[in-house]
């Protein structure tokens, strides 16, 4: 590839988003579509900084810089704080993207675009649909099926999968090569093939040591009898202060289809 992405897979998307950019097909709005924590919005955010850089993303210039810390005056950065987008919120970023142009591009980055209410999703589609000069959206979603397809039709989708077990392991031992076997191992399973979710859990061990507890908690759900145990322990997780259900839910399937392929490998 041309760019140093320094990104964990995806290489058929990267090279797909690349050949637009060098062909001149680059299209005003893209749609990276996938499960949470794959690198979507990592991908994201590293396409804003290849089209503001002069320099082929050269991670060093005053651009590269102001993408990547979220300060670029040319580049909207709409980050999911898990509340809904609403229409002034919008209307405002209409306005925005309407002022002179300072850079090579007008980008707007929305992470989680299902999170817009209707009314909004309504107003965000005049622009869309007739976009100022050299203005491009670059925009995910972690569900598809949420959002307008008035407005799917007026982007260009880009699908993000999860990587294999072995796969992750591989590019986490080439990336950290001074972490032990056994960390690399824990994270790889644990990530759920997810790539964004494995380079956090590997430069987080606080968030490391919460998975760890989250998947023996499953193990000893998995081995209560007792209904109400189980009722009990999902009362207690659903009460914490912490988000706690949604990696539960997540290392429970997982688990939960391991045992059914071991019991059925054919």
């Amino acid at each position: 590839m041309k760019y140093n992405w320094s990104i964990i897979g995806h290489e058929k998307q990267l090279l797909q988003i690349e050949k637009d950019i060098e062909s001149g097909n680059l299209a005003h709005a893209y749609l990276l579509a996938g499960s949470n924590s794959v690198g979507k919005y990592t991908v994201a955010k590293k396409m804003g900084g290849i089209l503001q850089c002069e320099n082929d993303f050269c991670h060093q210039c005053n651009a590269c810089l102001q993408v990547e810390k979220g300060c670029h005056i040319d580049t909207v950065e709409f980050i999911d704080e898990g509340e809904s987008i609403k229409i002034d919120e919008i209307r405002k970023i209409i306005e925005r993207l309407n002022m002179t142009r300072q850079s090579r591009y007008k980008i707007l980055l929305i992470q989680g675009l299902e999170r817009m209410t209707t009314e909004a999703s309504n107003s965000f589609l005049k622009i869309l649909e007739e976009p100022p000069s050299r203005t491009v959206f670059i925009m995910t979603t972690n569900n598809i099926r949420l959002i307008l397809p008035t407005i799917l039709s007026r982007v260009r989708i880009v699908k993000f999968n999860c990587v294999s077990l072995s796969f992750l392991k591989e590019k986490l031992a080439e990336l950290y090569p001074n972490c032990d076997e056994e960390t690399i191992n824990t994270v790889s399973l644990l990530s759920l093939g997810k790539t964004g979710k494995a380079v956090h859990l590997m430069e987080n061990p606080e968030s490391l040591a919460n998975y760890l507890k989250i998947y023996h908690d499953v193990q000893n759900f998995l081995q209560h009898r007792n209904i109400a145990d189980r009722f009990s322990y999902v009362e207690n997780l659903t009460a914490s202060d912490e988000p706690q259900v949604e990696p539960f839910l997540n290392i429970l399937t997982h688990v939960l289809r391991s045992k059914v392929l071991e019991k059925d490998p054919g």
